[in-house]
């Protein structure tokens, strides 16, 4: 219930802001906003009006959200059993994450891809698989080097004892879906899916699934040579205006001893430590919602102030 009251209150903020919008385009960056020094938030809070019979899965692939997006958002709910005619304030807004080449950057622990056009100022981002921790998805710098449309799918060795095959041609029951983007990492790629209700999820063998219509969109804007960031970072802080939210995940594979040490270093880097209520961010730490909350402020001009009282 604190969480709850947080997120509508973190509403309350947008709103004032002017960014919550009921039909608002929840993808595109405009030109004023598009990330260039600083890290800033995209897209808006939405509304729902829960349908009778619709669970968390329907809800999040209609606003291109993973269903463990929801379930962060919501620990309260039950996301096989809604109450309908109720309101739910999708939380379709992010902080973009850093990137040194503005083309892809995946977000392991956050499980979303961000799509930089940077001829028309715009980023695009959608919900991925990524891998179990035993099978993790590779973190690292690479390259898309292979395109192929109706692919098949050879199976890694390792696996052919569960699919009891050593491929899988193309067609609807192909698990790699229609597209692929092969990485410089050998055996790795990007690719839709033939369970589109896996996305969002920490399921795969190390490839990134994505929704078969998110698929499609990217598929034909990605060339080869393209450059593919895969990150691991947890802890996002990011602008808007004047304000300063801080974005908090899961840590999925374990890599992470101390969260607020790092959010801390996080926050060092870019010259905010001082300038942030570590009281929220620790709340933020501890509720790990996915959802950007206010922790600070900026002054106008850039510089960043709070009363000493609040720093700790």
């Amino acid at each position: 219930m604190r969480f709850r009251s947080i997120l509508m209150l973190t509403g309350l903020i947008l709103a004032a802001a002017g960014i919550v919008e009921g039909r608002a385009e929840r993808r595109a960056v405009p030109a004023s906003n598009r990330p260039a020094k600083k890290a800033v938030l995209i897209g808006h809070f939405r509304t729902h009006t829960i349908q009778a019979g619709e669970t968390f899965l329907d809800i999040a692939r209609k606003y291109d959200l993973g269903i463990l997006a929801l379930q962060a958002a919501y620990p309260d709910k039950n996301p096989w059993v809604l109450d309908a005619g109720n309101d739910l304030l999708i939380p379709s807004l992010w902080i973009v994450p850093p990137t040194k080449s503005r083309a892809i950057v995946i977000n392991v622990p956050e499980m979303r891809l961000y799509r930089f056009n940077n001829k028309k100022n715009l980023v695009t981002t959608h919900p991925v698989t990524v891998g179990e921790r035993e099978t993790p998805t590779p973190i690292g710098t690479f390259r898309v080097v292979d395109k192929k449309i109706n692919p098949q799918w050879d199976i890694p060795e390792r696996l052919q004892y569960k699919y009891k095959e050593k491929s899988v041609p193309p067609g609807d029951d192909n698990p790699i879906g229609k597209y692929w983007l092969g990485l410089s990492c050998r055996g790795y790629g990007i690719h839709g899916t033939d369970n589109p209700w896996s996305v969002g999820r920490i399921i795969s063998n190390g490839c990134i699934r994505m929704y078969p219509e998110d698929m499609e969109k990217l598929f034909p804007d990605v060339r080869k040579g393209t450059v593919v960031e895969i990150i691991y970072e947890p802890v996002k802080f990011g602008f808007r205006r004047d304000a300063i939210f801080v974005e908090v995940h899961e840590d999925l594979y374990g890599r992470i001893q101390n969260m607020e040490q790092h959010a801390r270093l996080v926050a060092r880097r870019m010259a905010i430590e001082d300038s942030v209520d570590w009281r929220k961010v620790r709340l933020a730490l501890k509720a790990r919602s996915g959802v950007p909350v206010p922790v600070g402020a900026l002054e106008k001009g850039g510089e960043t102030a709070l009363s000493a009282g609040r720093r700790n």
